[in-house]
């Protein structure tokens, strides 16, 4: 307890209280200010309710309570200690620690490192000032929490994290702040939303159990190439970011405070994004959904991501995975074809056949699933010419025979075709693929499917009911594969 701190709590009221303090510091020595610091903190506690000459100490002393009652409140969570990204709480004591009342508040910051504390629903209000200086500190902090329904918007300078947890509905503006860098929505029932967001700031979703949407709303985008970041650490409930009006987004996977969380699960709604940016050392399960995306690059992804890509838009989209165990699953809502790059190895990939993708493995023993072949719903297979066929399967690269293994479901019920060596011959002596396709979908017969070499490739063909080769077929290419071992490919 310093004279600083008790000056700025209206405990030391005049310059004879302040001078006199710091004469008895000085004479009792350094080693025993703890001491005098409990001891004052002792008596200071029990003026609250004081009345004749101490009266003038009762306002005062009632807000020593309360910065004690809150202080006890968060040191005594467990979810309040290291933070992602550094440290968000670091800090936590090193400078003077202010709490907000239910009034009116106006309070600034006499040392680096400042805390300012909302710790209850109705607290933090949209005509309160804090003001954390300009001190060159490391970053002043304000810790607040609002009830279900709040919406503020209180005028913040100087204060660098800002950590609000929030109840359903409620709503944070940063109209009125003007040097957040990281703004933490923290373990709440939501949804909830961050409005008026510089796009400077970096928003995160940490310690989440029970979860739900956070709307961000960035101030000042201009529809061309807006930027935005955002962190989760410790998102493991039912959390969705949405966040509208950004063109490039990324997405860092942390370590929160839970040492036992291993994986971050989030849903990112992005309405306008054309890249997706994934990166960071924590494993990500995310459904990304968005109608203008591109690109999802997780090459920065050192831990495993288990991704699942909803298409709302026809725009071709390239998704390239990072470290080795991604799972990647393309769900074709509106049938934009999809390019992946499974990355390091040991992938599963899933993709439907509503359109010609390009899968790359990678290294390792990867699994790929593609379902809905042959049938209605399948992409139209292109039989006018050679050129047209190539523009319409589904072409894979980096598959390995005896290692990788590639899972076809069809439309309706298909069994492997049993074709003569002779047959396999005549199919790969044609002279066109289109040739070659359409004999090997005559061999095969109805409800069946083909593998067959032409060239110095291997391609699967997944024959409908019809035994001649249709624009309801569905054909993958299998590049470089010069045969395919039995095992390496199944039907279900």
């Amino acid at each position: 307890m310093s004279t600083v701190l008790l000056t700025n709590l209206g405990l030391l009221p005049n310059a004879g209280l302040q001078s006199a303090l710091r004469d008895y510091l000085v004479v009792v020595g350094k080693t025993n200010v703890g001491i005098v610091a409990v001891q004052l903190g002792s008596i200071l506690s029990g003026l609250e309710g004081a009345t004749g000459d101490q009266a003038i100490y009762a306002a005062a002393a009632a807000r020593w309570n309360s910065e004690l009652a809150a202080s006890h409140a968060y040191s005594s969570n467990p979810a309040n200690g290291m933070g992602p990204i550094g440290n968000p709480y670091f800090n936590v004591g090193t400078g003077t620690t202010l709490t907000v009342t239910n009034g009116v508040d106006v309070l600034s910051g006499t040392l680096y490192d400042d805390v300012f504390l909302a710790p209850a629903p109705g607290l933090l209000g949209s005509p309160d000032i804090l003001n954390g200086g300009g001190d060159g500190g490391r970053g002043d902090m304000l810790m607040a929490t609002l009830g279900g329904g709040e919406s503020v918007a209180p005028k913040l300078y100087g204060i660098e994290t800002v950590i609000i947890t929030a109840g359903e509905s409620a709503k944070f503006s940063s109209a009125n702040a003007t040097d957040i860098k990281m703004l933490w929505g923290d373990g709440a029932t939501r949804p909830a939303t961050f409005a008026d967001v510089s796009l400077k700031t970096t928003v995160g979703v940490q310690n989440s159990l029970s979860g739900g949407p956070l709307t961000v709303k960035f101030a000042g985008t201009s529809g061309t190439l807006d930027s935005a970041n955002i962190v989760l650490a410790d998102a493991t409930g039912l959390d969705e970011v949405i966040v509208p009006g950004i063109e490039l987004l990324s997405v860092y996977s942390s370590a929160g405070n839970v040492a036992t969380t291993t994986t971050n699960t989030a849903r990112i709604t992005a309405d306008a994004a054309e890249e997706i940016r994934i990166w960071g050392d924590q494993a990500l399960t995310t459904t990304v959904i968005g109608s203008h995306v591109e690109v999802i690059n997780a090459t920065g992804l050192t831990g495993a991501l288990d991704l699942a890509f909803t298409t709302t838009g026809s725009t071709p989209v390239g998704i390239i995975g990072g470290t080795a165990g991604d799972r990647i699953n393309v769900n074709e809502a509106s049938g934009g074809r999809v390019a992946i790059d499974a990355g390091a190895g040991d992938d599963t990939v899933i993709v439907g056949a509503a359109n010609a993708h390009e899968v790359t493995l990678g290294r390792g023993s990867d699994t790929l699933t593609i379902v809905g072949l042959a049938g209605a719903t399948a992409r139209d297979l292109d039989t006018s010419s050679d050129a047209a066929l190539g523009r319409s399967f589904i072409r894979v690269t980096d598959f390995e025979s005896g290692a990788d293994v590639i899972r076809l479901f069809g439309s309706d019920s298909t069994a492997k075709a049993a074709p003569a060596s002779a047959q396999l011959a005549s199919i790969a002596a044609a002279s066109s693929l289109l040739d070659a396709t359409a004999l090997a979908a005559a061999t095969a017969g109805a409800n069946k499917v083909i593998a067959f070499r032409y060239g110095a490739d291997t391609y699967i063909l997944v024959n409908d009911g019809v035994a001649a080769l249709g624009a309801n077929d569905s054909l993958v290419k299998l590049t470089g594969v010069a045969a395919l071992a039995d095992a390496s490919w199944t039907l279900a």
